[in-house]
């Protein structure tokens, strides 16, 4: 077993030797020190990119056994080489690293940047890695990057929905992808889609060993060892297909109620989405609410890019979009502010462009 951290080979029996000024390196340090000494909890902050960023407590027992289920649905064996190059401050980042110990990976572990094969050294070869769809689109545009993701065994992407032009995009690899679903507090995924190949699936097929139901509201509930055997309410809105089939279709405070016509913020975006890449648009967006004084909650449209733009951007979606769907508000940034994982931080995004 080998692991490098930022091209700098460490030997796990001798982390207390191991000095960096680097916080990224620290705090990788830290955690896998502490696995090592079997610390039996450990505290995790939510991502907060919607919702106020929480702690919470998570056990060893916990993260065994969503590493466990990983490496079981992904077929993912000892001495396998593994590509960390996600936030390890995280929950996803974190599990790749328990991944990692459990089953006794080959290691190469960067900090998260945009397209991670670029930094790396021509003579490792990976497996197995996980990235968000931002790292994925990047990797993808680069034909030296994509024919490395390619030679891998295994790719799982999260921290955020894979867009439809995104997925079409995958068709031409051999290298199975995955979308996953899952948060911090269920201890990463519990359940993956298969986005790519003749296998490729609408829906997300759930781990062995967890329960799940609907709520009243149509909302997901998960039960399992992730969750320590508790009942974990989601806010996700859910359709099931088959016992351990469901399809995700968006968060329920995400519906806006304007003048009455009910709105699916995911299902929208999915279609901005596709509306813009066909354009040659590459900017990142997102939609929210707005209160409205006519209409009582309103679509607003928020855009990293340049203001030249707007008035283009807002005659294709009048074009294209039902007159419902066309956000009402059109807010365009310089930048967008990112949480530490690296997904749009909406709440701040929006404070800091009212």
């Amino acid at each position: 077993m080998e692991v490098y951290l930022n091209n700098r080979k460490i030997e796990l029996e001798k982390l207390d030797l191991f000095t960096t000024s680097d916080e990224y390196e620290s705090t990788t340090i830290t955690f896998l020190k502490d696995w090592l000494n079997y610390e039996d909890i450990f505290y995790l902050k939510t991502s907060g990119s919607t919702s106020t960023p929480k702690v919470i407590e998570i056990s060893r027992e916990q993260m065994e056994a969503s590493a466990r289920a990983t490496i079981k649905a992904l077929k993912l064996k000892s001495g396998d080489r593994a590509l960390i190059c996600i936030n390890t401050n995280m929950i996803g980042g974190k599990m790749m690293l328990v991944r990692t110990l459990i089953e006794k990976f080959n290691a190469y572990i960067i900090p998260p940047v945009s397209d991670p094969f670029k930094s790396i050294p021509e003579k490792f070869e990976f497996d197995f890695t996980a990235i968000v769809p931002l790292q994925l689109e990047t990797i993808l545009n680069n034909p030296e990057s994509s024919a490395k993701l390619n030679k891998l065994k295994a790719v799982i992407v999260g921290g955020a929905v894979v867009s439809e032009s995104l997925k079409s995009r995958l068709q031409n690899l051999t290298v199975p992808i995955y979308s996953t679903y899952g948060m911090t507090e269920t201890v990463s995924h519990i359940a993956l889609k298969l986005l790519n190949g003749p296998e490729q699936s609408d829906y997300f097929k759930v781990f062995d060993g967890i329960e799940t139901r609907v709520d009243s509201r149509g909302c997901l509930e998960i039960k399992g060892t992730v969750t320590n055997n508790q009942w974990i309410i989601t806010n996700d809105l859910v359709q099931f297909h088959s016992e351990r089939e469901f399809t995700w279709l968006g968060r329920i405070d995400n519906i806006i109620n304007s003048g009455g016509i009910k709105l699916q913020i995911e299902s929208i975006e999915n279609k901005i989405n596709t509306i813009l890449k066909d354009r040659n648009y590459d900017g990142n967006f997102f939609l929210s609410k707005n209160a409205d004084e006519k209409l009582g909650e309103a679509l607003a449209f928020y855009y990293e890019g340049i203001e030249t733009q707007k008035s283009e951007i807002l005659q294709l979606l009048k074009k294209e979009l039902s007159k419902y769907e066309v956000p009402r508000y059109i807010v365009f940034c310089k930048t967008f502010e990112y949480t530490t994982s690296g997904k749009i931080d909406k709440l701040m995004t929006i404070k800091n462009n009212k």
